[in-house]
């Protein structure tokens, strides 16, 4: 997709500057003809790409986008009496995470000690934006297992329609988070990357609760319930002392 946005700039640069598309080149934020001085800044481009067509090639629509669907030679249809259900997903980031938590059994309350998250997806393009990806799916799975929750009346009224009524964690829920990076270039991609944006998202809720669990062994108690509220929580500890004899 990037390759055919890259293409669309040379055609409009090497149009505007009439000049010949193979003596186009980027560089420093700009479009230039090989050997000389002349030039177009990218923000020109796409100005007249999406602002002005009539400067553009008589042949070409306005807007600067790409777009490309990559077929994995492993991926496969679902067979026909659906007993094999194909493969839709054959390149996929891996991650692991270690919650450490404190359990409050009288208040219900979960305090993050420590949170590590280690993750493998594959070449890491853009350090900083993966970071911030990870950390933001750690944040969204800390709410689906200790907060985030859709309540209804016997009548059927949602009686979460606010955020009083529907938690989410600020910053002040969200621990100190811990990432770390295993680099396993998949062999099948573009510079060997893997998804980032599942690992943080799909693992922080069973590690979250596992974690939780684990704190609330020695008494016994079985979650199989999101979220874990205070309320639920001092409930399942009341239940399971109230078990034991």
């Amino acid at each position: 997709a990037a390759a055919k946005v890259k293409e669309k700039m040379y055609k409009i640069a090497a149009h505007l500057l009439e000049a010949s598309l193979d003596d186009m080149e980027v560089r420093e934020g700009r479009v230039w003809v090989k050997g000389t001085d002349r030039s177009l800044s990218l923000t020109d481009i796409g100005m007249k790409a999406y602002w002005n067509k009539f400067d553009l090639p008589a042949d070409m629509e306005s807007g600067l986008e790409g777009s490309f669907t990559y077929d994995h030679p492993y991926t496969t249809a679902p067979s026909e009496d659906r007993k094999d259900l194909g493969v839709f997903y054959p390149i996929m980031g891996h991650a692991a995470h270690i919650p450490i938590v404190e359990v409050d059994i009288k208040t219900g309350q979960v305090k993050f000690l420590k949170y590590l998250a280690v993750h493998d997806v594959g070449t890491v393009v853009n350090p900083r934006s993966l970071q911030g990806q990870i950390r933001g799916g750690i944040a969204q799975g800390i709410g689906v297992a200790l907060y985030e929750e859709v309540r209804y009346s016997p009548e059927g009224q949602n009686l979460t329609t606010t955020m009083n009524d529907y938690l989410v964690p600020t910053v002040a829920e969200v621990p100190h988070i811990e990432i770390y990076h295993y680099v396993t270039p998949s062999p099948f991609t573009a510079y060997g990357v893997k998804g980032g944006g599942e690992g943080g998202r799909m693992v922080a809720p069973p590690a979250v609760t596992r974690a939780v669990e684990d704190a609330l062994k020695p008494l016994g108690v079985k979650i199989d319930e999101l979220p874990m509220t205070p309320e639920k929580i001092v409930k399942w500890v009341t239940q399971a002392q109230a078990k034991t004899p």
